[in-house]
């Protein structure tokens, strides 16, 4: 999503980063731009136990946006329809370091320019981006993302103690005491249902707190592989990628070369009237798996 950087005028203000998350049309970016592929995110543990269902869901309103920024101060216009606020245009930078996402920052760049606030694209290498956010907090916005972790580990983005220091994950400066008090029980908790209702709370509290304006997920992992390998059920374990360097072993480590199968595809590279079946185009293995659990072992808390 976008980070804002809260020590920073205009978004320190909670009535500004919220209007701009509300003017971020995710439906048509995804529809458009991304093919349907993606599903709408409002949450920093997204399809998983700890999810907060109840988080806002941001949904595209311009008109709402506009009168949070009324709200905000933002309510005059110059004479070229611009917001402005004691003389001074609503002017924003956004900081990215993927080129290929630039189509959707153009689409952002409109719909901003239609309320009458300026958003200036400004790219950059991702050395450039991670220095800037995080040893420098040199940044108004910046599109960024988080992953990895086999559970989550909320002290290290959101506690307050990380705020106002230099090098660390909490690039945006969120500060909440509440939040503050759950990492600290969810240290000391060893039972796995009561962690899943304190990162629940959590979510809800820092979604509502709007320091980022989250955007969307890819609820699957794309494979392209020779048809020459033997797999087990779900590819790859329940935590691991495919790389295998994270939580878990990956492909490297769980397939296993089969030798029918590779002699059948050197005969059909040799040979193109041979076909080979391609198998599954959709494995829902884990999905099904996790939908399971979920069902014997619902997991109750969150506001």
């Amino acid at each position: 999503g976008f980070a804002f950087n809260t020590r920073r005028a205009p978004f320190d203000d909670i009535r500004v980063r919220k209007a701009l998350t509300l003017l971020i049309n995710r439906p048509l970016m995804i529809e458009k731009l991304a093919y349907n592929e993606y599903v709408m995110n409002n949450s920093y543990s997204p399809a998983s136990v700890y999810e907060n269902p109840s988080n806002p869901k941001n949904l595209y309103d311009p008109q709402t946006a506009l009168n949070l920024l009324a709200e905000a101060g933002w309510k005059e216009r110059d004479s070229r329809g611009r917001l402005v606020k004691a003389g001074q245009p609503l002017t924003i930078e956004l900081m990215y370091p993927v080129q290929t996402f630039q189509p959707y920052l153009t689409l952002y760049q409109e719909d901003l320019r239609k309320v009458g606030i300026t958003l200036n694209l400004r790219f950059v290498n991702p050395e450039t981006a991670f220095k800037l956010e995080h040893a420098e907090r040199q940044y108004q916005m910046a599109y960024t993302g988080w992953g990895g972790l086999l559970f989550p580990n909320p002290e290290t983005t959101f506690h307050s103690s990380l705020a106002d220091k230099k090098s660390n994950n909490n690039i945006t400066g969120f500060k909440n005491a509440r939040v503050d008090e759950l990492c600290k029980q969810y240290d000391v908790s060893f039972d796995p249902q009561e962690r899943i209702r304190i990162v629940r709370e959590i979510d809800g509290i820092v979604a509502n707190e709007y320091h980022y304006a989250l955007l969307w997920t890819g609820p699957f992992t794309r494979v392209l592989y020779w048809n020459k390998f033997g797999t087990p059920q779900g590819y790859w374990s329940r935590t691991g990628d495919y790389y295998g360097a994270g939580n878990g072993p990956g492909l490297i480590q769980m397939w296993w070369a089969d030798s029918a199968k590779a002699a059948e595809l050197d005969a059909a590279r040799r040979d193109p009237s041979k076909k080979m079946d391609v198998g599954q185009v959709e494995d829902r293995y884990w999905l099904d798996f996790d939908a399971k659990q979920r069902s014997e072992k619902p997991a109750e808390g969150g506001k």
